[in-house]
């Protein structure tokens, strides 16, 4: 090259140079503002600011998206992630959040999409295998949730949750292996032993039951026990394609329906009832059903056929004296509960049911509700809620200075217990101590008391 062409070629340089270096300044600088910004939108402004003008560090589209995902800017978060993955440089850990913010602004088929992509690139996440899970049971793909989340699981050994979420899905396709996850999930997490053994009962007992429809039948209500009626509802399922003629998998199905939103209830209800009228479960899952939807009359008269097929089980009258009560007839409804009760006396929960609804109704307080409660706080080892009907049913016969004692000693054992707080503030009331008074009503209203509410508004206006 000659000496003029080399002159015209550092020129060319300097200039570029006195262009570009500027810019690659102002972008580092960007960077170093990112670490001070004091909100996670600032943070994702000067990330994306300094990317576009360092063009070797895209890593920095997938910070900008991380600190949007913070700031729940979701839209910006997964533009921001789209373009580290159009440039290449999206980690195995940007496929996973780059997902989430894709489900989390509602659209978890492009986000199922997204995490299944996210499985083939080198080494990785553990974490895209816990979101297949999630969302591939919430399609109602149970055994593809079941095996993705037992890859997760294995090697997360240690994650309680993740025990138990596969627990549950394998009760429904494999529940020998159920019950160790369960258990698994129990040990490592203490919170999780009430539902793991309730779950671990009904897989037992569906263990020992010839019927494969019985066996699934079994296993959804233990999974309703425990508030999963979605998959409750999938052994239904399953359990009335196994025998078409089972009216109580039927009845069963319609619970399940109801428990999950749907609009089939009724009609499936309707299929058990002509397989089996004389079926209590039938008869009373139809009770429950009409009970849900205000039609007092007709769950009153399922109710009355559930106890009159099974007269031995205090649950129908508990809920025929619930439907009594709430068609009127008072009289009625006190003899159903005490009947209940009559039929296991060693069962707090019957003589509570029974406190309470003389309370509600006022009705019989002192020779009824008043020896009910206490008999409901004897059983139940002193439990808050029992304590809190009895000082209510003293409230209401006008033993006040006892119904104090007894709420006090309820809300020693519950501090947030906003029924105890509410009558209480009632005793407070009416023994004239309207500074206490007010105290623990607005303690009440604030942990949800509508009750409470209403009292302050009347007497602190």
């Amino acid at each position: 090259m000659s000496r003029n062409g080399l002159r015209a070629a550092l020129v060319i340089l300097f200039l570029a140079l006195a262009a570009f270096v500027p810019i690659i300044v102002s972008g580092y600088s960007e960077l170093k503002q990112a670490d001070s910004a004091g909100s996670y939108s600032e943070i994702a402004s000067h990330y994306l600011s300094a990317a576009k003008r360092i063009p070797w560090r895209p890593d920095l589209y997938e910070l900008a998206g991380t600190a949007y995902y913070h700031a729940q800017d979701y839209p910006n978060a997964e533009a921001a992630y789209q373009k580290a993955f159009l440039r290449g440089s999206l980690s195995p850990e940007g496929w996973v959040a780059w997902g989430d913010v894709v489900y989390l602004g509602n659209d978890p088929e492009r986000a199922l999409d997204i995490w299944q992509d996210g499985l083939a690139v080198p080494n990785p996440s553990i974490q895209v295998y816990s979101r297949l899970a999630k969302v591939t049971q919430e399609r109602g793909e149970y055994s593809a949730a079941a095996e993705y989340l037992e890859k997760y699981v294995s090697s997360q050994p240690n994650d309680a949750s993740a025990h138990y979420r596969l627990g549950l899905l394998l009760s429904l396709s494999d529940p020998a292996e159920a019950i160790p996850e369960l258990l698994a999930a129990s040990r490592l997490d203490p919170q999780f032993d009430p539902a793991v053994q309730t779950l671990r009962t009904a897989l037992n007992l569906a263990s020992i039951n010839d019927s494969p429809a019985e066996q699934l039948v079994i296993t959804g209500r233990g999974l309703g026990l425990v508030n999963e009626w979605g998959l409750a509802r999938a052994a239904f399922e399953k359990a009335v394609e196994a025998d078409e003629e089972d009216a109580e998998a039927w009845a069963w199905l319609g619970e399940a329906d109801q428990q999950t939103a749907g609009d089939e209830a009724l009609s499936l209800l309707d299929r058990a009832l002509s397989l089996n009228p004389d079926s209590p479960t039938v008869r009373g899952l139809r009770g429950l059903y009409f009970q849900r939807v205000g039609n007092d009359r007709d769950a009153l008269t399922e109710f009355q056929a559930a106890a009159r097929l099974d007269s031995e089980n205090p649950a129908w009258f508990a809920s025929l004296g619930d439907s009594y009560a709430k068609t009127g007839d008072l009289i009625r409804a006190l003899e159903a509960y005490q009947y209940a009760v009559t039929l296991v006396p060693d069962n707090a929960e019957y003589w509570l049911l029974l406190a309470t609804f003389c309370a509600e109704n006022n009705v019989n307080i002192p020779d009824a509700g008043i020896p009910a409660a206490q008999k409901a706080v004897l059983l139940s080892n002193e439990d808050p809620a029992a304590l809190d009907v009895l000082g209510w049913a003293l409230l209401l016969n006008g033993r006040y200075p006892e119904a104090k004692q007894i709420l006090l000693r309820a809300l020693e054992a519950a501090p947030r217990h906003a029924s105890a707080l509410f009558h209480l503030g009632v005793v407070y009331l009416q023994t004239g101590d309207r500074a206490a008074a007010f105290d623990h009503l607005v303690r009440a209203r604030d942990l949800g008391s509508v009750e409470a509410e209403a009292a302050l508004k009347q007497y602190f206006p």
